[in-house]
């Protein structure tokens, strides 16, 4: 309780030097270090892993400045140290910091930086004994998955959606806020249009863009779209790329009013504070990182104890709204503050409709 987290050893946004890629801030609240109190611990001996290495795969968003900082908290209550490296969404580069890494370490955390070309670093972790986990995107040859199950989120959402916004006469018209390169992010599309249409079959991407998990990139590509479509709901993968596309819908000119914004993450907390000011971000799929992170080094510390993991470790994933977002959510100290506790008692299933 009350260290202060380490800076990233390698943020993209210094090392790229990308104005398209801004490093998200992230301020932990005051009672994160209580919140991590309600997640038991796993019983480990002595040997347990003491320097933890974590590769991930852009650490500029907030969703991953969120995970660097819970991993290391979550690493210090076993004793342990994080080293964090990015490969900036480059498989040769993540690659190569994995065969640093597997020099430096006792255990590895992946967030692959594509959907394939990483299973060498898999296969050398069991070669070395090194207990590797993935976050996010499935790798063959895996111990273990810390991940939602993205097509059902995307599903769920797109049914609520479907569900709450209708327009007398019309069908939706949806603009798809993508990450098509990486298939996690693709299921989350996937899953949101079939939820959408299992209800309003008509309705429709009046296209599908690669905002790159990037604000800005997202903004500047959706802003010709506005200028030729009738765009009724904004669908994001993530929490930032659906902020610039709403950005570009207003500067288009268009109506606040006349746009649902749905988007997955509700990750930090200007996402929060959108969904309860009662605009156009209406709900979200919340994806709870604070959980993913303490569950990768959990799941560490389960597979050195000899502990049985299931393939897949089922995040729980469902369409919040301002009503629901305290229940996970409450303020405390004025603070968005997760409630662990009430994360972990959402039940999840042990495999997924597609992966």
């Amino acid at each position: 309780m009350g260290h202060e987290p380490k800076q990233s050893v390698n943020p993209a946004a210094a090392s790229d030097g990308l104005s398209d890629h801004p490093q998200a801030v992230y301020t932990p609240p005051p009672g994160l270090d209580a919140a991590l109190d309600h997640l038991p611990l796993v019983e480990v001996g002595g040997d347990a892993p003491k320097r933890i290495g974590y590769l991930t795969n852009y650490s500029f968003h907030i969703w991953y400045q969120i995970l660097i900082d819970i991993i290391r908290r979550r690493a210090a209550q076993y004793g342990a140290t994080v080293t964090v490296l990015d490969a900036e969404l480059s498989v040769e580069r993540q690659i190569q910091q994995a065969q640093q890494m597997f020099g430096e370490v006792d255990a590895l955390i992946l967030t692959p930086a594509a959907t394939e070309g990483l299973e060498s670093i898999v296969a050398d972790g069991a070669k070395r004994k090194v207990p590797v986990v993935v976050e996010a995107n499935p790798v063959k040859g895996m111990k273990t998955l810390v991940a939602i199950c993205d097509y059902d989120a995307g599903f769920a959402l797109g049914m609520w959606v479907a569900q709450h916004i209708r327009i007398p006469g019309k069908q939706l018209k949806v603009l798809d806020m993508g990450l098509p390169t990486l298939r996690p992010c693709l299921l989350r599309s996937e899953g949101f249009i079939d939820g959408l249409q299992s209800i309003q079959p008509d309705a429709a991407f009046v296209t599908r863009l690669n905002g790159e998990g990037s604000k800005i990139i997202a903004k500047r590509l959706a802003a010709p779209v506005f200028t030729t479509h009738e765009v009724d709901v904004i669908f994001a993968m993530d929490d930032e790329t659906g902020q610039g596309a709403l950005e570009a819908y207003v500067e288009a000119g268009r109506d606040p009013n006349q746009i649902t914004l749905a988007t997955f993450g509700l990750a930090g907390n200007h996402e929060k504070d959108l969904l309860t000011a009662g605009g156009p971000l209406k709900v979200g799929a919340a994806m709870f990182p604070e959980y993913v992170a303490a569950r990768c080094v959990d799941n560490v510390m389960r597979i050195h104890a000899g502990l049985e993991l299931n393939r897949r470790d089922v995040i729980p994933a469902l369409p919040v709204t301002a009503d629901i977002l305290p229940k996970y959510y409450p303020k405390i100290e004025g603070v968005w503050t997760p409630d662990l506790k009430a994360v972990a008692s959402l039940l999840t299933s042990v495999s997924c409709t597609q992966e």
